[in-house]
């Protein structure tokens, strides 16, 4: 199937669903962290030791975590007795409390030091941005590291059962570590002694991933569906929802999958565990970009961050014993950068007109660019709070809000400016990228260059564009009719190029 086609079913799947949840694994720490497998991390501290990673494993009869623990017993004495790892010592001895404390301590260390130094590869670089724009929920992870946390900044983090339990988790713009963190080495889960005692604790977690999976859509990204993490998890809500109700979560349970040069596919098929048969979508592909455009286009009235600290202080409300003492005014959501200065009041029939800014993508400014549908939005908070969150790659229109807000005039006359870095950069990247174009004569409209080449080399010569042209409504008519582009991924790259052209052409002095 084609790349639109597969699209069109995974948004048929998650439409009028609840928002998503993704439950990520160690796969996707290696595409874009650079960091190993588990074997592969464990092969690293047994080689600090005097046997090899082959002799721990056989010698746990192929169980990692048991590996992992004959590991730790063997480097205990080496961590505190080898000059290699001194300053390890003199900073975490009064936080060893195990023998497999130090393993633990170093584990850490090293995925944190690998994932700083680790640089994205550049054939992942517009996959790794595609992610970093998707519309979920929350995200459910066995991995140890930050890496999530640096991509959603504005996810609260709850680390390993303990804080899932005496914390206070709205369920939306969160992550669970549910294997711990780096940030505190003693709550990974690492060896089988550490795998006993989590499944010992397991009920609470068990029942908050029941009622998850029987709520949102479950997106399983960096496992293979023989990943023991994954299996353990299957059972346990198999165990909860009872076997005969499986099928409910059909539609529910979604596994990707990469696979090198495959072309991507999506097939319903059944997963047997402990002889009960699980209804799964699969899919398969070689690139996440497509999944993560299709998570992208999922619209929220309000950004996840604002929606989940609006949860809590209608869960603090309910909670006190004296609302009286709240003071309820309106105001305005979108000048709001946080929630927690808002206080709550409940009405029927409210409706909200405009949406947050900081929540909006980068077609959301095609739109309103394009008045197509008209947003409204204002100029000078798109320039402060919404162009500085999108990344430093992508391509986006800044001289409508530019002009509208009176700053374009001061950037051309040389005075200073207080808008951020971000939006200077870009404004001095388009400028010199347009100003330096030789004017191809005769000049051309959009349809005349049409006939005269297609589709494809306009979007090949975009940023050029002004060379030829002058047709700016003919522009806005091929915007506005393709926007179809936006969803295949080189055709989106070109196309959020040819928005900011028409943004250059109709809203810069010098053209209008």
């Amino acid at each position: 199937m084609s790349s639109e086609e597969n699209t069109i079913i995974l948004e048929s799947i998650l439409h009028s669903q609840t928002g998503p949840y993704l439950f990520v694994g160690a796969g996707l720490s290696r595409r874009y962290g650079g960091l190993p497998d588990w074997r592969g991390l464990l092969r690293e501290f047994a080689a600090l030791t005097k046997h090899s990673i082959e002799y721990y494993v056989s010698k746990a009869n192929g169980d990692l975590a048991a590996a992992a623990h004959y590991i730790a017993e063997e480097f205990f004495d080496i961590w505190w007795e080898s000059k290699d790892f001194s300053n390890s010592v003199k900073q975490y001895q009064n936080s060893v409390v195990s023998r497999h404390t130090p393993l633990k301590i170093e584990v850490s260390k090293y995925i944190s030091e690998t994932l700083e130094n680790n640089t994205i590869s550049t054939t992942l670089q517009q996959e790794f941005e595609a992610f970093s724009q998707i519309q979920i929920d929350a995200i459910v992870t066995t991995n140890y590291d930050d890496l999530l946390s640096r991509v959603f900044p504005d996810f609260r983090v709850f680390v390993g059962q303990d804080e899932l339990i005496f914390a206070n988790p709205q369920g939306v713009a969160e992550i669970y570590q549910i294997h711990g963190s780096v940030k505190s080495p003693e709550t990974l889960i690492l060896t089988d002694s550490d795998y006993e005692d989590f499944n010992r604790r397991n009920a609470y977690l068990a029942a908050k991933l029941i009622t998850v999976f029987m709520e949102h859509p479950v997106i399983f990204m960096g496992y293979s569906l023989s990943d023991p993490n994954v299996t353990q998890i299957l059972q346990s809500i198999l165990h909860g929802v009872r076997p005969e109700n499986a099928d409910r979560l059909r539609s529910r349970l979604i596994f990707v999958e990469w696979s090198q040069g495959s072309c991507a596919t999506i097939s319903e098929t059944v997963v047997r565990i402990d002889d009960v048969s699980l209804p799964i979508t699969r899919i398969t592909t070689d690139s996440f970009t497509w999944i993560y455009k299709v998570l992208a286009n999922r619209r929220r009235a309000l950004p996840a961050r604002v929606l989940r600290q609006l949860k809590e202080q209608v869960y603090d409300l309910v909670q006190t014993d004296d609302p009286r003492r709240q003071l309820m005014y309106v105001t305005d959501l979108d000048n709001q950068p946080d929630a927690s200065d808002i206080d709550i009041v409940f009405g029927v029939g409210a409706r909200i007109q405009k949406k947050g800014i900081v929540g909006l993508s980068r077609w959301d400014l095609v739109d309103d660019l394009l008045n197509d549908p008209k947003l409204d939005l204002d100029a000078l908070l798109v320039l402060r709070d919404a162009i500085p969150r999108m990344g430093r790659t992508t391509y986006v229109p800044i001289f409508k809000y530019l002009r509208a807000s009176k700053m374009l005039e001061k950037l051309r006359a040389g005075k200073c400016s207080d808008l951020p870095e971000d939006v200077l950069n870009r404004y001095e990247q388009y400028r010199n990228s347009f100003e330096s174009l030789e004017v191809r004569h005769p000049l051309r409209t959009v349809e005349q260059l049409l006939g005269e080449y297609d589709d494809k080399w306009i979007m090949n010569n975009v940023m050029k564009l002004p060379a030829y042209t002058r047709d700016v409504c003919g522009l806005r008519e091929l915007l506005i009719g393709n926007r179809a582009w936006r969803e295949q991924s080189w055709w989106s790259t070109q196309y959020g190029k040819l928005a900011v052209v028409y943004d250059w052409m109709h809203y810069n002095e010098a053209y209008s």
